[in-house]
């Protein structure tokens, strides 16, 4: 049987290891929500010059 200290050091390293791992995880998947980023109303509010190729008509 490993000491009390042993036992301590161990359930020590195996706590630090484990904090933050559902967050970290989170954090992999992005932290920025998906979101249309060129819809017709951008479209529309958008000058000429800072439209794309394909919405100018080019």
């Amino acid at each position: 049987m490993a000491s009390n200290t042993k036992q301590t050091k161990f359930r020590r390293k195996l706590r630090n290891a484990k904090m933050g791992k559902a967050r970290k995880a989170a954090l992999r998947e992005g932290t920025t929500p998906s979101f249309p980023v060129h819809t017709a109303e951008a479209h529309a509010n958008a000058p000429v010059d800072q439209l794309p190729a394909s919405a100018r008509g080019e």
